[in-house]
């Protein structure tokens, strides 16, 4: 059997990807003493209500051991998909998960991607793993293939607020301060796995005007792109359409962002994950 394993950093709920099977391994997310797991029963707007009302920092934990173990099950390939290890120790975990693997089934095949990256641009590293596997090619041969690919998958964002990055020491407070009070959108994005502020703007117009901007400069051009947004599906539509304005021929998804990246976006943030080039999917 052939499986995709993937954290909840994926915004992937999906049992099966093209016909292969998926399993999605929740991180845990704390808000003051309420514990809340990122699965598919997670309260995503009780959950985004309770982030934006606490004035304590909250705090994310990546998956444990014996979670990883659960997932890999009885699988005799499996190709595993973590959020980037420079903001989680998901990636660490899930390849000490696989040596334990390993050990008790030495005929089976498990290799552990650091995606670099999160959400949108993660869901369509694992749309590429699930076509890969459908190939048929080898398991060595999949993995070069994805490697490959992870490096023309892009991700930026626009953040509805900057206050669980600086509470968690991924971004200076000062910047977040400003940011709140001159009602700014930080446009970022993930550089080897690290955040990276590219630009700001003021105002839903020039915020999707930068994004594209900043699309192109990555080497945009009318590839597949997925959109994942923190209860924020009327900017998302919004953006889809401009994007389409000017690559008609693009594929471009809208999905919504689970626990950890809302944890990260904040109320209102939007996620693109892009394909440079042309390629579709």
């Amino acid at each position: 059997m052939k499986k995709i394993v993937v954290d909840s950093g994926a915004n992937l709920l999906e049992k099966s990807i093209k016909s292969v099977a998926c399993v999605n391994v929740p991180l845990t997310l704390t808000i003051e003493d309420h514990i809340w797991s990122d699965d598919e029963a997670l309260d995503l707007p009780a959950f985004t209500a309770a982030l934006h009302q606490t004035s304590q920092p909250a705090t994310s934990s990546c998956p444990n051991l014996a979670q990883w173990l659960a997932a890999y099950g009885d699988a005799d390939e499996i190709y595993v998909l973590t959020i980037t290890g420079k903001m989680s120790g998901s990636y660490n975990t899930a390849q000490q998960a696989a040596a334990i693997y390993l050990e008790a089934h030495p005929s089976a095949r498990v290799h552990v991607f650091d995606s670099l990256s999160a959400g949108p641009a993660m869901h369509l590293m694992a749309e590429k793993l699930a076509e890969l596997i459908n190939s048929g090619q080898s398991f060595e041969r999949v993995v070069m293939s994805l490697n490959e690919f992870r490096s023309q998958v892009e991700l930026i964002f626009a953040l509805g607020s900057l206050d669980n990055l600086a509470a968690n020491g991924r971004i200076s407070p000062v910047l977040a301060k400003v940011a709140h009070l001159m009602n700014l959108r930080v446009i970022g994005t993930a550089d080897q796995g690290s955040f990276k502020m590219l630009t700001k703007a003021r105002g839903p117009k020039k915020c999707f005007r930068a994004l594209i901007t900043q699309m192109e400069q990555k080497g945009y051009q009318g590839g597949a792109v997925r959109i994942d947004h923190v209860q924020n599906q009327e900017a998302a539509e919004r953006f889809r359409q401009l994007l389409l304005a000017e690559y008609p021929n693009a594929s471009v998804v809208i999905g919504k962002c689970r626990g950890l990246c809302t944890f990260y976006a904040e109320q209102g943030g939007l996620m693109i994950g892009f394909v440079k080039g042309h390629e579709q999917q």
